[in-house]
């Protein structure tokens, strides 16, 4: 069944969980035990929906942050190490990301340099500005949805009217 993919596995600092989605359910995590620092981030994950606007993954606040969702049937990536942000949108050459068909993405981050890649072709890099390279969050961290998406810094502007939630995320987070 086309329906059936394996159930979602986070590598948060070499540990394996799982987690399932259903409906409006999000995972969260709480760093502030365990804080971010990484100068070296690498997420995958893959994504189904019908939704044109959604939160994939998040974690940090104000100045220090990682967003990345789904902006009018687009992949939405902004990056903020406390000097502003990158910014990148990933659209496909023909129709939208929210089909119900299974994409995957890998944003990688080496220092400044940021790289995002959707579904092993439409890739775009770029740098985060100024001179900081490291990531600090000991914040939540949320992957397919949250209690208040409008307020998470970088979320775009198409989620600030209503919450927006994935019906399915599997994903997978490695930060040196």
């Amino acid at each position: 069944n086309s329906d059936k993919r394996p159930c979602p596995s986070f590598r948060i600092w070499q540990q394996e969980s799982v987690a399932t989605f259903k409906g409006n359910e999000f995972f969260s995590y709480n760093l502030s035990t365990t804080p971010i620092q990484s100068s070296l981030d690498e997420i995958t994950l893959s994504f189904r929906t019908l939704q044109r606007n959604g939160l994939l993954l998040h974690t940090g606040k104000s100045a220090d942050y990682v967003n990345l969702s789904l902006r009018n049937g687009a992949v939405w990536l902004v990056i903020n190490l406390g000097s502003g942000a990158f910014e990148a949108l990933v659209e496909p050459a023909s129709g939208k990301f929210n089909d119900n068909v299974w994409h995957d993405v890998r944003v990688t981050r080496n220092l400044r340099q940021v790289t995002i890649l959707v579904d092993g072709i439409l890739t775009t890099t770029g740098y985060t500005q100024e001179d900081y390279t490291m990531l600090g969050s000991d914040d939540l961290f949320y992957i397919g949805g949250s209690l208040n998406t409008a307020d998470l810094p970088g979320s775009p502007e198409t989620m600030m009217s209503y919450d927006h939630r994935f019906i399915r995320v599997n994903a997978q987070l490695q930060i040196s």
